[in-house]
């Protein structure tokens, strides 16, 4: 009998279910998706650097799962008290029929279940075949061939995702047991009677929260975008002057709006405007607290598909710009008095006889050498203000003209000419070019000699493989100019004959053997105080996991807030208008034609949907801004901007998606019934 009652419930209740229980499939779907990263098909091909990756972003991407089960049992707690308030006058005549509360917690414990067992079944079939598309992707990002694909099923992912959401469902029906023991049936019967008061605050309460509200906000705008990276303190305070701001204003709002709009007579008498402001006036009078909280989700959501795609896109487009070598050996020279006195002293290959390694696997090779001459970016005239603070007074590197020339010919590059009294300025650091302002009468003193600008643009080679472009400035002069200088630091560049994955390796491990060998040997040179290795295939690796883990947790908590968000939106409209069934059923009886009444609807929904967003957007570009430095950080292959149209795409389908849903959910509630 429940089991059959609890079924008819469900197929009467579709309409008030759909939402509920599209967000709940959509929530499982994504939640097994990024839980069986690591056995998709793609997985079985990668190297042992690509599966430490893969282990790392598993690790990360289960972590963001606890949080992630947070925010959707929030999300279906919150769902189900809408149905629940929904249903009082139907559990009402259960009480008055005489069926206990016991029995019919019992029939609200079947329809969770069914519920529930109809969106994992949904969530998991589709998340299924979903996530063979993301290995795809990841396959993509790995460049590796996915002609042998394998239909693969992720058990884990599988058992993961039931326990979380087991786990969320026996909340909810605890949830609904406590809620029915607590219900009075005179309270139930008259539920559709009962409507929230309309209360105006006073007007200089809220023009108070408002002036407040955006003295917050330029307050936030300004310490971000000026110290925001100077400390975790500032920022910490722009984001604490964010959330005040943001709950004021739609605290103040309630109070305004209306009598800004009573205030143009035309507007508020024209059709039924009327009625919708005040609706809408009285909503945000009650629910400020919640709107306020989906505005900066919506912001985090925005800020975290466009930046963090940004970064992971530009790190991976940076790869071939960082790594021109296949590896590149630095030795880094002793200070100490005696080692330092002589200017020439033996380079790497010298010092670890790397001849043999290098006649073996080196189709060429150059070596280059670094001086230091105390002398800072700060030094460096005209130079634009606001530069950070760390590159500015870092100590710039110099390099003789014909070392770098040997670069520039070995990466396939015409070399530069400078004259005897000239010099230039390499830096491939996006985030610190912008600042060096290059002129004509630009000049440096070196060894007593002033040395005019000859090249009048920032030079943006990369001199030896690294992991992330971070020379913020080398200065180019001719050889003469270093004449009695020490090298601080020599650099092995070299290419080798094969360019595949195996022969690199092996070619890695047979330089690292030669000069391990001569250090426990003590057969080198103590010229070289410490040295270290940076080769491609390790580069790579770095910022093609970094390029992954990012984006798929971006997209990942990216996807869950707005669907989230978009979801509480949608069940607040709908309790509205299942509250207003009354009053729109007295507008057709004043006359007004099913065409007004639906405008006004279509009106009311849009106008709730769209103030979170609005100011959400405003707080996102500022965050775009505020980001778009550490994306400069990973290179300059993307825009973030770029990547904003992107986030306005899936923006519009998913926001857009629900605002129609909700207003053809909430279209079907107010139409008179048929007798």
């Amino acid at each position: 009998m429940f089991f059959k009652l609890a079924i008819h419930n469900v197929r009467r209740s579709l309409r008030d279910y759909a939402i509920y229980f599209l967000t709940l499939t959509f929530g499982v779907c994504l939640f097994y998706v990024f839980n069986s990263i690591d056995s998709q098909q793609a997985m079985t091909s990668l190297n042992s650097n690509q599966k430490e990756i893969i282990q790392l972003l598993t690790s990360a991407i289960g972590y963001v799962s606890i949080f992630i089960s947070f925010i959707l049992g929030f999300l279906v707690v919150y769902s189900n008290r809408f149905l629940m308030k929904r249903r009082k006058k139907e559990l009402g005549i259960y009480m008055l029929l005489g069926m206990d509360k016991g029995k019919i917690s019992r029939i609200l414990i079947v329809e969770t279940l069914l519920i529930g067992i109809f969106s994992l079944g949904i969530g998991l079939a589709v998340g299924i075949f979903a996530s063979q598309g993301l290995s795809a992707i990841t396959a993509g990002i790995f460049e590796m061939d996915l002609s042998a694909f394998q239909f693969t099923f992720s058990l884990s992912a599988f058992y993961k995702t039931l326990l979380y959401f087991g786990i969320i469902f026996l909340i909810v029906m605890i949830f609904n047991t406590i809620s029915i023991s607590k219900y009075k049936l005179i309270t139930l019967l008259q539920a559709s009677r009962k409507n929230e008061t309309f209360k105006v605050r006073n007007i200089w309460i809220s023009i108070t929260a408002f002036v407040i509200s955006i003295a917050c906000f330029a307050a936030a705008y300004y310490l971000v975008l000026t110290k925001g990276w100077e400390s975790g303190g500032i920022l910490l305070t722009c984001i604490i002057l964010g959330c005040v701001g943001t709950l004021l204003f739609f605290f103040s709002l309630s109070g305004i709006l209306l009598r800004v709009i009573k205030a143009n007579k035309k507007l508020y008498y024209k059709g039924l405007n009327m009625f919708i402001f005040r609706q809408i006036s009285s909503k945000i009078n009650t629910a400020f607290i919640s709107i306020g909280l989906i505005c900066l989700m919506l912001f985090v959501t925005m800020v975290t598909f466009s930046a963090g795609i940004s970064i992971a896109h530009a790190s991976s487009q940076a790869v071939k710009s960082a790594a021109p070598y296949d590896l590149s050996i630095t030795g880094y020279t002793q200070q100490d008095g005696t080692q330092a006195q002589s200017a020439e002293r033996k380079n790497i290959t010298e010092s670890f006889d790397l001849q043999k390694q290098l006649d073996l696997y080196a189709k060429d090779y150059v070596e280059i050498a670094f001086y230091d001459t105390l002398l800072r970016m700060s030094d460096i005239p005209n130079l634009l203000p606001d530069v950070p603070s760390t590159a500015q007074n870092s100590y710039m590197r110099v390099i003789s003209l014909s070392d770098y020339n040997h670069v520039l010919v070995s990466q396939g590059k015409e070399p530069i000419s400078l004259g005897d009294y000239e010099f230039a300025i390499n830096c491939n650091s996006y985030l610190v070019q912008p600042y060096y302002h290059m002129e004509n009468n630009q000049s440096i003193t070196l060894n007593n000699h002033e040395y005019q600008l000859g090249i009048h643009k920032i030079l943006n080679e990369t001199l030896y493989t690294e992991y992330s472009l971070i020379d913020t400035g080398t200065i180019i002069v001719p050889d003469t100019a270093l004449t009695g200088f020490t090298p601080n630091s020599h650099v092995l560049n070299i290419l080798y004959r094969q360019s595949d994955s195996d022969y690199a390796q092996e070619a890695t491990e047979a330089f690292q053997n030669g000069i391990s060998k001569k250090v426990q040997e003590q057969e080198y040179d103590q010229y070289h105080e410490y040295y270290q290795y940076t080769d491609k295939e390790g580069v790579y690796q770095s910022n093609v996991g970094t390029s992954v883990i990012v984006s798929f947790i971006a997209i990942y908590i990216g996807l869950v807030f707005l669907i989230t968000c978009v979801a509480i939106l949608a069940l607040q409209q709908l309790a509205e208008a299942s509250d207003n069934t009354v009053r729109y059923n007295l507008l057709r009886k004043l006359g007004a034609d099913p065409k007004m009444i639906h405008h006004a609807l279509f009106t009311q929904i849009a106008i709730y949907f769209a103030m979170p967003l609005l100011l959400a957007i405003i707080h996102t570009v500022v965050g775009i801004q505020f980001s778009s430095t550490i994306v400069q950080l990973f290179g300059s292959g993307t825009s973030i901007l770029t990547m904003s149209l992107v986030t306005a795409g899936i923006m519009l389908v998913v926001y857009g998606g629900y605002f129609l849903a909700t207003y053809w959910g909430c279209k079907g509630m107010i139409r008179p019934k048929k007798n």
